[in-house]
């Protein structure tokens, strides 16, 4: 049975925005989001419409508010524990390695459409990306969700609609994938350096527009984890 048209929420517009900022890293863990007046303004809508964008946003583990102080973006720990797909594969039996092979196929095909199609101002939050996660490796706090914005940013610019959406479906999955490995890992084999040429690779061949060097340094970069995660057993 046919149903009415129903005009897309205002409130999920809103959402998706703040949403969309947060994946990106424009909005940083602990950095307080404006005002429910201020964001109302700022879009052109009533306050209820924020409010609400806000409680979606606060239910999937993306910011927390404290009472009389304002809104606040929230930890990566906050997101994996809420994430809905990370609570669906729960419930079986995964390692990081099955997590690992699916971002190689995902991400090698965002490199390759990002090279393609991205714009100056994709090329210029990539790059933005990457400095941030230059400046955390030298301040000594490096965040997975750092890293993750820049693979998100390269999965923005591809133009893909398909793609987009899976990887911010799979968001909460990768996040995790990437914290496990590099706590467990990573870390401890002192291979910082390697990964960061490695983003620095894949960006160059996307602002180069070199679509099969952009996929195969995605590739590179995942498999250097992958191949890792499954000497250590996970």
């Amino acid at each position: 049975m046919l149903k009415p048209i129903r005009h897309y929420k205002i409130s999920d517009q809103i959402f998706e925005q703040l949403r969309d900022m947060i994946y990106r890293g424009e909005l940083q863990p602990g950095q307080r989001l404006m005002s429910e007046r201020e964001l109302a303004v700022k879009f052109s809508v009533g306050r209820p419409a924020v409010r609400e964008a806000i409680f979606k946003l606060i239910d999937q583990g993306l910011v927390y508010s404290k009472r009389g102080v304002g809104t606040f973006v929230a930890d990566e720990q906050s997101q994996i524990d809420k994430g809905p797909l990370l609570q669906v594969l729960n419930r079986e039996r995964f390692s990081i390695v099955d997590l690992q092979e699916v971002r190689i196929a995902l991400e090698s095909k965002s490199a390759e459409l990002a090279a393609k199609r991205a714009t100056d101002e994709d090329v210029s939050l990539i790059k933005q990306s990457l400095i941030r996660i230059h400046n955390e490796r030298f301040e000594g706090q490096v965040r997975m969700r750092t890293d993750l914005s820049f693979h998100m940013n390269i999965a923005y610019a591809s133009k893909n609609t398909v793609q987009i959406h899976l990887m911010k479906g799979f968001y909460d999955v990768q996040l995790y994938a990437m914290d496990k490995a590099y706590t467990s890992i990573l870390r401890s084999l002192g291979i910082d350096d390697l990964i960061d040429s490695q983003h620095e690779e894949i960006a160059l061949a996307i602002a180069n527009h070199d679509p099969e060097r952009a996929r195969r340094s995605m590739e590179s970069q995942i498999s250097t984890v992958l191949e890792i995660c499954r000497e250590h057993g996970f």
